[in-house]
């Protein structure tokens, strides 16, 4: 294969349609071993923790400027570009959903869209304004030739008055009145509006799952971007490298497809496991000739990847709901639950800060949402309760 045409298959930035996404081999199997160690926890919890090749007290959490330099954030300028390639044979459709599930980089990569385009962005409404039912946001896009909106989560509630904003910009965009334009949006938010409001007809894009290979690849690479090197990872699970100069065995790639498939190929989720598990070894736990050697080789480690934030098997309704509408809501802040929640203020409070106790919900710019370390087995718990997942 030639070289250009191996650097494409490796690329994470591949924009497809909605019908043509596909999770990573070994997915399903992830699931599955998800649900079996959750039930099974008791049994082989400290059977596992021996077998592991490297003891979590044997490590030390990076410092923020290590991570930064070891586990650079996420450039979705690409992803942004690869959108205006695939935008190309939408250039007579009024609008067009570019969609990603939670921490997967949809807001951004729409973002930089516009900016690349100079396309104004749609101001997002305030909570008084959606509850209130009013349009006025909506009405701005009336004069735009094209226009955008970085993250329609922020643009609707699942209130009586709330959606009215967004079924009037569907309305109205769909007949061709509001001109062109590209509407960024969370996975989840996009599954319930489809049933909410109706999106049929509309363009749905998103950017295609990862395999193993590929998160090597944009690993590696990413860190010799901005670091100049890649750092030797090796697995506490089995000791052996995940990451190096030269990721190139089939090893390397079967540790890393075991992340890929429990993330489901969203390279945001991915990277936030890489970057909130990695270690470096102790100082008390290094030898006087691997620290001699560090600074022309950095050892580092990642802490097992399906060692995320498990829910209980009997997690109640309210919490069980209260994540559902999260979820469905790219998250939200505390005085807009009550709008949305058939519980008091004070139950709701009480599971959101019950849930965010265990590290099941973080909160990022005032709003709660699941955290990235627990969404697969939120993911999981939805759907073994029936209720609407997302279709990525």
């Amino acid at each position: 294969m030639a070289q250009g045409s191996t650097n494409a298959a490796l690329s994470p930035w591949n924009v497809v349609a909605l019908d043509t996404f596909h999770t990573p081999e070994r997915t399903q199997a992830s699931q599955w071993r998800r649900s079996w160690r959750a039930a099974t926890t008791w049994m082989i919890g400290r059977e596992a923790s021996e077998r592991q090749a490297k003891q979590e007290s044997e490590l030390r959490a990076l410092p923020e400027v290590k991570l930064a330099h070891w586990a650079p954030s996420i450039d979705w300028t690409p992803a942004a570009h690869r959108l205006e390639q695939a935008l190309r044979a939408y250039e007579e459709t009024p609008v067009v959903l570019f969609i990603s599930p939670p921490h997967g980089g949809h807001e951004a990569v729409v973002s930089h869209w516009a900016a690349q385009q100079g396309i104004e962005c749609l101001t997002a409404p305030t909570l008084s304004e959606l509850v209130d039912g009013r349009l006025a946001w909506v009405d701005h896009a009336t004069p735009l030739k094209r226009w955008a909106i970085p993250a329609l989560e922020r643009h609707f509630l699942r209130h009586t008055n709330g959606l009215q904003g967004v079924r009037e910009l569907v309305e109205r965009a769909l007949s061709g009145r509001l001109g062109m334009s590209v509407i960024g949006c969370d996975s989840w938010t996009y599954a319930y509006l489809q049933h909410a409001v109706g999106l049929e007809g509309v363009p749905v894009l998103t950017l295609q799952g990862l395999e193993g290979e590929q998160l090597a690849h944009y690993f590696s690479h990413r860190v010799t971007q901005t670091a100049g090197a890649c750092p030797t990872v090796y697995s506490t699970r089995t000791g052996k490298p995940i990451l190096s100069s030269e990721s190139d065995s089939k090893a390397v790639f079967k540790e890393l497809q075991r992340l890929a498939a429990h993330c489901r190929g969203h390279l945001g989720i991915a990277w936030h496991y890489w970057r909130e598990r990695l270690r470096e070894p102790s100082e008390a736990n290094t030898s006087n000739d691997a620290l001699e050697t560090r600074s022309n080789a950095q050892e580092l480690w990642l802490l097992d990847a399906l060692a995320d934030a498990e829910l209980p098997a009997d997690t109640g309704d309210l919490a069980t709901l209260l994540l559902h509408t999260l979820l469905i809501h790219g998250g939200l802040e505390d005085q807009a639950l009550k709008h949305v929640l058939p519980f008091s203020d004070h139950e709701a409070l009480n599971a959101r800060f019950a849930l965010a106790r265990r590290g099941i919900l973080s909160r990022q710019q005032g709003r709660w949402q699941v955290a990235p370390l627990s969404y697969a087995s939120v993911r999981q718990l939805l759907e073994s309760r029936n209720y609407l997942v997302d279709p990525l």
